[in-house]
């Protein structure tokens, strides 16, 4: 009977100091004041890859109508272009590479291709494309609030 007791007591001893430190005694718990969540990490800040044929549509429409290409300059920019969104996807999916590695072969892709655009720009337009953005914000209107006038 005796150890009957000894087993017991241990056992409420046992579950009520298990309780304590789940409660974390001296951090502030969530719903209390001062509490700081934990960080969340940006998704945006690891690069991507990208799909070539939408990249490719977004950027050759307008390459072309800005610089008024013909027929055979676009297709060679439009090859150009492949190239280098593929060349792109092939160092961004390469994670034998640190991080700064990656970084620095895009940044060398990208000047390697404001090189190449030689061929068919001339120096004024490659300035005017490397200052073009390409992303697909939609402009929208402000909508203007009417003012209540007092009587």
């Amino acid at each position: 009977m005796r150890v009957f007791f000894k087993f017991l007591i241990f056992f409420f001893i046992s579950i009520f100091s298990i309780e304590s430190f789940s409660q974390q005694l001296y951090n502030v718990q969530r719903g209390q004041r001062g509490y700081i969540p934990p960080p969340k990490y940006e998704a945006s800040a690891y690069i991507t890859t990208l799909d070539v044929y939408e990249e490719l549509n977004k950027v050759l429409p307008v390459c072309v109508t800005t610089f008024s290409l013909d027929e055979f300059e676009a297709q060679i920019l439009k090859g150009m272009l492949l190239n280098k969104y593929e060349s792109y996807n092939s160092i961004v999916s390469n994670t034998d590479n640190s991080k700064e590695s990656r970084q620095e072969q895009l940044k060398q892709l990208d000047i390697d291709f404001v090189k190449s655009l030689t061929i068919i720009l001339t120096p004024d337009e490659i300035t005017t494309y490397v200052d073009m953005d390409f992303s697909d914000k939609k402009k929208g209107k402000k909508k203007r609030k009417k003012k209540k006038r007092g009587k």
